[in-house]
Order: C-alpha cells, then structure tokens, then sequence
C-alpha cells in the first residue's frame, strides 16, 4: 500500500485540489478552481487531503455553518459534508475514512455538534456500509411536480436574475423545526454569488423591506425546479411567485423537499400537485452526530425543513 501524507488543504494547494475534483467528477479544472475560494466565504471550509507527494490523492471537506434547533436562541454549527472524493487510480484504500477524520476533529474542536450532508445513491452506500465514516441515513428528501392553475390577476411580485439588496422584514420561521441558518447574507451567498451557476429571484417587496424571497431555475418545456423559498407568509409568498411566472409562460413545478418543509402544506393551492414516486437523481439526508446528546433530534426526518436548495 503506498504510504500517504494526511494533512490540511491549504489556498497554497488549489491547483492539485482542482485536478482531483476534476477527475473525480468530470467537471472543468478552471471551474473547481472558480469553487474554490466560493468555498471558503462565510464560515469557512474544513479540508484535509491524502497526498501521494505532490499528487493529491483524496479529499475529505465540510462547509462551516449552522442549523437552527426548536427551542434553542443560537444556532448550532455543524459542518455540511461536500465533495467527498478520491482519485480513480486511487480508490479501494479507505482513504476516504483517513481524511475525514482529521476534519470532524477539527469540527468538534471548532464546537460543533454533527455532520451533516446529502448523499446521492452512491454516497449512500459508502453511508450505510463504512462503519469508520460513521454517517447514518435519516430519509430520502421526495421530488413534488405542480401542474400550475391560472392565476386570475397579477399579484405584486417581481422576477429578477439581480439579487434584492433591500433588509429582510422576517427572521426565522419560530416552529419546531430543524433548518439550516439563512440570512439575507447566507441566501445571499449561496445563490448570487456562486461562481458559475446562475439562479432566478422571485422578490416580493412592501415599500423598501423585502417580505419575502423564491429562488428558482428555469427547466425545459415551460418548467421551473423552486428550489428555495423564505418569507414569513409562505402561502402567500408562493401562491404571488406561482402567479408572476405562469404571467412568464411557466406551467408547472419542481421542487425537492423533506416530508415536515414548511412550503410543502401550500403546493396543493397553486395547482394540483402530487409527490412524484420515482427521481433519477436520489438525494437522502445524512448525519454524523458529534455530539450524542443530539442525536434523536437530528435522526428524526420529520422535524427537517429543507429543499433541493440545501444542497450543495
């Protein structure tokens, strides 16, 4: 077995970082390299490496940010698992466990409680079968269409690619709930600063405060996939947003949620709306609990409020 040098990934290693995210996910070097300092905004990115002298053989990251807990003033960091990947001429060696672990110790040392992530179905099974790893499966998050109904007028909403400066006039939602932490300045970054995918706004103001934000893309055949949605009022935030893109020619949605999101209750008022039984592209919800106190709050797929949005 060769021998590896397991240590942190640094600014002064983008260069191999891109080339093994290249190769591990088919995707352009000088896009991974765009990603990376997107990455490190915010909270911050825990990353370390199994290098093979200069060749960087594997990478284990976390991004740095927060969960919001029923009854709980602060929120709760946590790392959001990404990009977990291992050079194809490098596979086999459990390195993968090798990696991550200097990373969750960092984590618990910054004070977080758990790991989490969204795993695809392959991710799934590195889940369910390396006990080193030490993820478990909370649920699969279920794929909803909505054939959109015809709104009778226009309702005050605007749609936009420019992302709204103005204050938010909602904190959070005050359920029992568990949803990642989103300001204006989290939505913000996630989605109008992210280095080459582009996203649409649907922005709903009263005077110079925002009420309400939908973050959407576009599909083929009329479609759009809503992918996030904030706003205190949020029937009455998607039922303006449905009205202002059916008035642009969309006919139905997409969206990717867990059973308990908060807009899941509204689709059936923009049009009818099934849970789809089948996707193509499975996601489940995974944790890794650092702290086991925590653990039968975070295990339980009904108090998650998240959407296709959350994953990155």
């Amino acid at each position: 077995m060769i021998h590896m040098d397991i240590r942190a990934i640094s600014q002064a290693d983008v260069t191999p970082w891109a080339e093994l995210m290249a190769a591990a996910f088919d995707r352009p070097q000088e896009t991974m390299v765009q990603l990376w300092p997107w990455l490190q905004q915010g909270d911050g990115l825990l990353a370390w490496g199994a290098w093979d002298g200069a060749r960087l053989a594997a990478q284990y990251s976390c991004l740095l940010t927060s969960l919001r807990l029923p009854g709980t003033e602060e929120p709760a960091r946590v790392g959001m698992s990404i990009n977990m990947a291992v050079h194809p001429d490098y596979r086999g060696q459990g390195l993968i466990k090798q990696v991550s672990q200097p990373v969750y110790a960092a984590l618990a040392a910054l004070g977080g409680v758990a790991g989490v992530g969204f795993s695809n179905a392959a991710g799934v099974k590195v889940d369910r079968h390396s006990k080193g790893y030490g993820y478990q499966v909370v649920g699969q998050m279920q794929p909803h269409l909505v054939m959109l109904r015809r709104a009778p007028h226009a309702l005050p909403l605007s749609l936009t690619a420019v992302w709204p400066c103005q204050p938010w006039a909602f904190g959070a939602l005050p359920d029992e709930r568990v949803r990642f932490r989103a300001t204006a300045v989290d939505v913000q970054r996630r989605f109008a600063q992210h280095p080459f995918r582009r996203y649409q706004f649907g922005v709903w103001r009263e005077g110079e405060e925002v009420c309400g934000v939908v973050v959407y893309r576009a599909l083929r055949r009329r479609g759009a996939a809503l992918l996030a949605a904030y706003g205190a009022e949020m029937g009455e935030l998607l039922r303006r947003w449905a009205t202002a893109v059916y008035q642009n020619g969309i006919r139905y949605i997409h969206c990717l949620t867990t059973p308990q999101a908060a807009l899941r209750p509204h689709l059936h008022a923009l049009g009818p709306a099934m849970t789809l039984p089948w996707t193509r592209t499975p996601y489940f919800l995974t944790v890794k609990c650092l702290d086991e106190g925590i653990r039968p709050l975070l295990a339980d797929f009904g108090r998650w409020d998240c959407m296709g949005g959350d994953i990155l």
